[in-house]
């Protein structure tokens, strides 16, 4: 081989094992699809999935996508799988059922949960608000995600007019 081309495929070996390298360090988490699912799988106490459910219902009307009218939710999520909620000012919008929920430990006692969501497109995998998919996970619910999937997702404050959740639905306010 020449010098030149060895030079070009070490190189291009090189490029990719730095690349791979600067990957995203990766937590554990736990995902669910019930109180009785966590319960099931042991790990915690029913006191402790129940408050945690409760804190990811909280997280979803905060945080879930958010739609102008059910043909665009019903596009990214499936029909029946959204629902009409009236806002404060009396206008209504649309938002997708939670589908489950992640608890993620942060060290010691602490741990942060958010809502779990089942697109039309991927129905057997499990995404954040932010459009992180979960990787695949085992029977007791155990996940190995990224660090940055298991941070508090931004607050939906604008309405998709159109179908979008993921890169088209990605607006929100300040």
């Amino acid at each position: 081989m020449k010098r030149a081309t060895m030079f070009k495929l070490a190189l291009l070996g090189a490029s990719a094992l730095t690349l791979a390298a600067c990957g995203e360090a990766q937590e554990e988490a736990l995902t669910y699809t019930s109180v009785e699912s966590c319960v099931k799988a042991g790990i915690h106490d029913k006191a402790t999935c129940e408050t945690e459910f409760e804190k990811a219902k909280k997280e979803h009307q905060r945080a879930a996508p958010r739609y102008a009218n059910s043909g665009s939710c019903y596009s990214d999520f499936g029909y029946d799988r959204c629902y009409r909620q009236q806002t404060s000012s009396g206008s209504s919008i649309w938002l997708p059922f939670m589908m489950g929920y992640m608890l993620a430990p942060r060290g010691g006692s602490t741990i942060y949960t958010q809502p779990l969501y089942r697109p039309s497109d991927d129905p057997n995998r499990f995404y954040t608000a932010g459009n992180s998919r979960i990787s695949n996970r085992t029977a007791d619910g155990r996940s190995s995600v990224a660090a940055s999937q298991t941070r508090q997702p931004q607050a939906r404050t604008r309405t998709v007019a159109r179908g979008g959740f993921g890169a088209r639905a990605t607006s929100s306010g300040s």
